[in-house]
């Protein structure tokens, strides 16, 4: 029954009709008072809603433990339909928790009454009541915090004839404080693990014997005697909860008024518990929506530490999600383990874990870029995604990502992005991955590759190209005339001696020829080392197997000139 109440109190927060936005205020009626030590009254807490229809209302009120204690808690006359747990207090940490919801169409009003809570005076002073932590969620269909106010309520309280207990000794050597103090439970609002409590206090002045005693009531009276007198104490293993170590000390006047110190003791974790998501724990929604809650029955729940995989970023600390659900911070597509750590006001632990898949929506379409391009160009990538949406480009040199890019898409979906960074020669890869409006992601792409060549090799080989290609023209000639000059042989002699002349002259061209290639290569390697420029891996082996190709085209082109002059 109790999931089944945090199914429906979920569903009023995140799926009942939107309305416009409010401020809603949490008080207490009656606000002021004043009562009689001993007697009991009876408090409302009410919410206020005036311009705006709430369905959901949680919180915690802090009351002084020393001088009222709860003594029921009424669900009676409440404009709170559901209850996904039932209102609890403690009167050891003078707290009292609530939350539950309302129906559709919500509340609007002055003065909703959630719950009565009814005291009992212990002592005589000001008692103030006051909220430590509240919301009120409005019926808007994304539970919005509409909470702008937390109102407090002051009573009197006297005694009737009656002095009040002291829990707490005040500083000092007189009457009944005895300065009563604990190096190991100092702070006696506080809660420790610590379960074997040291106490200490100064003797006055002639004390001839000592009583103490420690127990759970505020109101019981030292009974162990020590003669001669003591002025330490340690108590060991004592069980969870909250005591009252009482002092009293005898002189030649008599016995002192009791002092009292208060401890509070938790060894006990919280209590197991779950993690359970609002709308599953697959799908495509980036931040999922989570519900947890966590019970200590000694000292309460302090916050929780919660991460999500092996996030060093994380944990988010949220001292006082108490109350959910909780948002969680936006997820890439995948799997992922969700940790919830509950810590309770002791520093006592409990952990629980659960795993959610977050779906990608469809990755972006790649439609052109530049496969091979020259160094210092401009980048182009263009493709098809969803419409207005955000497009991030990856670009990487093997493992190591050298630039990330951002660009939108248009209401058509369509998107071109201009790389910013120079590229200078070598492979490079790029992935795409989309965000939606609702900032739900895709998976990146599969790489696609871009080569950048060098500006050295694609200037040398255009001068390479522009040269070979003369000296190719020329061999051609040469062999035509080869041809034409056999051809003759048996014709005109007299050809023989101007074949001849012409191998010499082509002989000269083609030396010519490459040794103009020659310095052109020398000059290029010149430049760079003139702005200190090393070769790259690619430039070097170009080089290498170009000037072996070029000694092999002389030597052919060299014999086949010899070959023709011999005839």
């Amino acid at each position: 029954m109790d999931k089944i109440y945090k199914v429906i109190f979920i569903f009023a927060l995140f799926i009942l009709a939107p309305l416009s936005a409010h401020a809603a205020t949490l008080n207490f009626s009656p606000p002021s008072g004043s009562y009689n030590v001993g007697s009991t009254f009876s408090v409302n807490v009410t919410v206020e809603s005036v311009g705006q229809a709430m369905n959901a209302v949680s919180g915690v009120v802090s009351f002084p433990w020393d001088k009222l204690e709860v003594v029921s808690i009424s669900k009676q006359g409440s404009i709170l339909s559901l209850w996904p747990a039932e209102p609890s207090f403690s009167n050891s940490a003078g707290t009292v928790s609530f939350e539950g919801i309302v129906l559709n169409p919500g509340y609007i009003g002055a003065s909703g009454k959630i719950l009565t809570i009814t005291f009992r005076v212990r002592s005589s002073g000001m008692a103030n009541l006051s909220f430590s932590s509240g919301s009120v969620l409005a019926n808007d269909g994304t539970g919005t915090n509409i909470l702008k106010g937390l109102r407090v309520a002051i009573f009197t309280l006297t005694s009737a004839g009656e002095t009040p207990l002291a829990p707490q000794a005040e500083s000092g050597a007189s009457g009944n404080a005895l300065g009563i103090t604990s190096a190991t439970h100092s702070d006696q609002t506080k809660w420790y693990v610590n379960n074997t409590p040291e106490f200490s206090w100064k003797l006055l002045e002639g004390t001839l014997e000592v009583r103490t005693l420690i127990g759970k009531s505020p109101a019981s009276n030292p009974s162990v005697s020590y003669i001669p007198p003591i002025s330490k104490k340690k108590v060991d293993e004592l069980p969870d909860g909250t005591y009252y170590f009482a002092l009293q000390v005898r002189t030649a006047a008599g016995w002192s008024a009791v002092s009292r110190y208060r401890v509070n003791i938790d060894t006990t974790p919280p209590k197991p518990f779950s993690i359970t998501f609002l709308h599953g724990d697959k799908g495509f929604a980036p931040q999922p929506v989570v519900f947890f809650n966590a019970i200590d029955n000694e000292s309460g729940i302090s916050h929780y530490d919660i991460k999500i995989g092996d996030d060093e970023e994380l944990p988010k600390i949220a001292p006082d999600t108490v109350s959910n659900p909780y948002l969680l911070t936006p997820q890439l597509p995948g799997k992922h383990t969700l940790f919830v750590l509950a810590i309770d006001k002791a520093g006592n632990m409990r952990s629980a874990s659960a795993e959610f898949t977050i779906e990608g929506i469809d990755m972006p379409v790649i439609t052109y870029y530049p496969e091979t391009i020259g160094e210092g160009n401009t980048v182009k990538i263009g493709g098809t995604t969803y419409p207005s949406s955000d497009v991030s480009m990856y670009i990487r040199e093997g493992d190591r990502l050298i630039s990330e890019e951002n660009t939108k898409s248009d209401t058509a979906g369509n998107f071109v992005l201009v790389v910013s960074k120079r590229l200078d020669s070598g492979v490079y890869t790029f992935t795409a991955r989309v965000t939606d409006e609702r900032g739900a992601k895709s998976n990146e792409t599969a790489p696609l590759t871009i080569l950048v060549r060098s500006e050295f090799v694609t200037g040398l080989v255009s001068f390479v190209l522009k040269y070979l290609s003369a000296a190719i023209l020329a061999l051609l000639a040469l062999g035509a005339l080869a041809w034409g000059g056999a051809h003759l042989w048996f014709r005109i002699p007299r050809t023989i001696q101007h074949m001849r002349r012409e191998a010499r002259e082509a002989e000269k061209v083609s030396e010519n020829t490459f040794r103009v290639l020659r310095e052109g290569v020398a000059n290029h390697v010149a430049r760079l080392k003139k702005v200190k420029r090393k070769l790259t891996e690619e430039e070097a082996e170009f080089l290498e197997q170009f000037e072996q190709k070029l000694e092999e085209a002389e030597e052919i082109v060299t014999k086949e000139i010899q070959d023709i002059s011999r005839l």
